[in-house]
């Protein structure tokens, strides 16, 4: 009898769980978010000429 509660209590908490996760990824990420000229902020970003860093460099 220990065996089956306990199976059935593994079993309820694991399906709560995944309805708590479902939830949560349904509110806050239902949508991609995607900046404005993403793609070309990264260009001009990778593509930038100038010799240094302007947070000043690797630390």
């Amino acid at each position: 009898m220990f065996k089956s509660s306990l199976r059935r209590d593994v079993v309820l908490v694991v399906l709560v769980k995944v309805a708590i996760l479902i939830t949560i990824k349904n509110v806050w990420f239902d949508a991609p978010s995607i900046p404005e000229n993403g793609s070309v902020r990264v260009a001009d970003h990778l593509l930038d000429s100038r010799g240094s860093n302007p947070e000043g460099g690797p630390r």
